[in-house]
């Protein structure tokens, strides 16, 4: 099988470039998937994906709520008010082009002054109900504060949908600076161990075809057949790709130099490095296909969308079996270029002489493990958040808005808790209407 391999390696690299680039010329955009079918909803049957179902019965289609917050760190003086007003009206002016279907100001319903008035008079609270109709949650935020730009008091807009509008935003940001990390950190790790200009590459282009090509076939499993997706899948694929692709780019140049040196020919270091490292690689990269798979099985969204990077691992055995060997045949000897004297592996004193300690001297080893590990057990404390919101940082307006109000309002004034009472009788009685009271 190999040999056939390195036989018809053009065509096979040919194969792999006019794919990928098909895919990636084809295949829908995954920021706007995120953006479309991301949202991390609640599994069904749980009382809140139940009130949810309740809610839209009753709710009009494409009604979304949103807070407009305007705040400063000293208590807003009376230019301040009367710019707020403007701005306000600015928005009355052109709701039906903005999409507002309502505005609660305390400018038109004074007796709402206490609720929409911090105490301490440093913020104001607007409540907007929009309908977002067919366009984007993007482009109905920037209209919103294109309109109200000029206003001169600090302001921001806030809300699920502007929320989760800035997660994804933000979640994309990050997916950029994780990539830019995670290249700079293999080439310094690869450059070290193989003191090659040349061989740090290989495992680069090996794991970018296969994230390119996983990538573009899990947006269009996103399209077309509702595959899970959040915004860490792109996250997902690209730190467990570069992180064992690299690995087993390791594993095998490591195994071929070695076999350079004992076979007769560069064909036949190849044939006996995959004979051998092949095997390994192929079961180790089965067993992470299999587990990713498996997390599919979850019912929460977000480990759903974890499965996709099963797809991406399929896609790297593929290429480790194809790509690498083309990049062993081409180059040979110059793979490990400049690196001077013989390519045969040599053992390592230092983890020779770890490995000989542990076994001869196990006790001594495990108190040395010991002492590393207890301390941090020790002072773990265990506490878990389960503040999303913390994630994205409090430079994203949204959530600088969101916390403005949990400071001067209370979280709930943000985004209250609904209690959704559902019965088979009519409740407008005067029991029933108790009875909610009490709730």
């Amino acid at each position: 099988m190999m040999r056939g391999i390195v036989k018809g390696k053009w065509i096979i690299l040919l194969a792999w470039i006019v794919i990928v680039a098909g895919l990636l010329l084809t295949a829908p955009g995954m920021a706007d998937l995120v953006r479309e079918k991301g949202n991390l909803d609640v599994p069904e049957g749980y009382s809140s994906s139940l009130a949810a179902d309740l809610l839209n019965d009753i709710q009009k289609e494409g009604d979304s709520s949103a807070a407009l917050v305007f705040t400063s760190e000293k208590k807003l003086s009376d230019t301040d008010m009367l710019e707020i007003e403007q701005g306000i009206q600015a928005l009355e002016k052109d709701q039906t082009k903005l999409g507002i279907a309502g505005i609660t100001t305390h400018f038109n319903e004074p007796d709402l002054k206490d609720q929409l008035v911090s105490k301490d008079g440093k913020t104001v609270l607007v409540s907007l109900t929009m309908n977002m109709k067919d366009r984007e949650p993007k482009q109905v935020l920037a209209a919103l504060y294109d309109r109200i730009e000029d206003n001169k008091v600090e302001h921001y807009y806030t809300g699920d949908w502007i929320i989760s509008e800035d997660l994804n935003t933000n979640s994309q940001e990050g997916l950029k600076k994780t990539e830019g990390i995670t290249v700079v950190f293999i080439l310094v790790v690869l450059l070290l161990v193989f003191r090659s200009v040349v061989t740090p590459i290989i495992p680069l282009i090996t794991v970018g075809f296969s994230y390119l090509a996983s990538q573009s076939v899990v947006a269009f499993l996103v399209d077309r057949f509702d595959f899970p997706i959040s915004s860490y899948t792109q996250i997902f694929l690209v730190a467990v790709l570069f992180g064992i692709g690299t690995d087993y780019c390791i594993l095998l140049l490591s195994r071929y130099k070695e076999e350079l040196s004992k076979q007769e020919s560069i064909l036949e270091a190849i044939v006996e490095t995959y004979r051998t490292g092949g095997k390994t690689v192929f079961y180790s990269g089965l067993a992470v296909m299999i587990g990713f798979a498996a997390i599919g099985f979850s019912t929460f969204k977000l480990y759903q969308s974890a499965a996709a990077v099963a797809i991406g691992v399929a896609f790297l055995l593929l290429a480790l079996y194809t790509v690498v060997p083309f990049f062993m045949a081409v180059f040979g000897m110059k793979l490990f270029w400049p690196s001077k004297g013989k390519l045969e592996h040599k053992e390592s004193r230092f983890w020779g002489f770890l490995g000989t300690f542990a076994l001869n001297r196990p006790v001594i080893a495990l108190t040395f493990v010991a002492v590393i590990c207890i301390p941090f057990l020790l002072t773990y404390d265990g506490e878990v958040s389960y503040n999303s919101l913390e994630e994205a940082g409090d430079d994203v307006p949204s959530i600088m808005a969101f916390n403005v109000i949990a400071e001067s309002f209370g979280p709930g004034q943000s985004m209250p808790t609904q209690i959704v009472i559902d019965n088979d009788e009519q409740m407008n009685s005067e029991e029933y209407i108790g009875l909610a009271e009490k709730v």
